[in-house]
């Protein structure tokens, strides 16, 4: 059986709840997904994340997160070796303008299907894209941390990060906005592990 690691984020900042966590709840208990809630910290998400590897040692990682700004699923192509936010993690540490690997590239490219996933997404009729990276905070700090490793290990285990929207509660107050309810971006979880699962099995076949 194929296994993936699944991982989402604690709340953070003026959010009272963070639904990559509720996600989590949600996919606990699947066949071959193993779930874990990481804090919004730096150092330790990466640190969590990879003993999450070593013990489980999966065939494939996703890492969800929220992305306020979006109402869309958003698959990240790139994981950028900067952090740069103005704001603190819930550690209170503040990175701005900082590498997160001095012996590290500039980025690592997402070893997902993501393609493949936007149009999986998009033909259950979910919307969705792609994006040219993950930000500066600490979703993208996870990403490339993670990347980074698997990349100095030599490990070819698929790898990526995935921004879900905020709930339609936490944008109600928001002009235009519409969020995603957690059943649809359940869903689209789903859709997007199915297709990793698809992929890492083509990928055994073939080798």
């Amino acid at each position: 059986m194929i296994r993936i690691l699944v991982t989402g984020f604690e709340r953070f900042g003026p959010d009272d709840l963070n639904p990559s966590a509720l996600l989590m709840d949600r996919l606990s208990g699947r066949d071959g997904v193993v779930t874990a809630v990481l804090p919004v910290e730096y150092r330790t998400s990466v640190t969590r994340f990879e003993a999450l590897l070593e013990r489980h040692r999966p065939d494939a990682a996703v890492a969800f997160g929220l992305a306020r700004s979006t109402d869309r699923i958003r698959l990240e192509r790139v994981a950028l070796n900067l952090d740069e936010a103005g704001a603190p993690d819930n550690a209170g540490v503040v990175r701005n303008g900082l590498r997160i690997a001095e012996d590290g590239p500039v980025g690592y490219w997402s070893t997902l299907p993501v393609d493949s996933l936007i149009a999986a997404l998009e033909a259950a009729g979910l919307p969705a894209m792609g994006s040219g990276h993950a930000g500066g905070y600490v979703c993208n700090h996870l990403f490339y941390g993670v990347r980074h490793g698997l990349e100095r290990q030599g490990s070819a285990m698929p790898m990526g990060f995935v921004h879900l929207p905020p709930l339609p509660g936490q944008v109600a107050c928001e002009t235009g906005r519409a969020g995603m309810d957690l059943d649809t971006q359940e869903r689209a979880a789903v859709i997007v592990l199915d297709g990793v699962k698809a992929a890492v099995t083509g990928a055994h076949a073939s080798s």
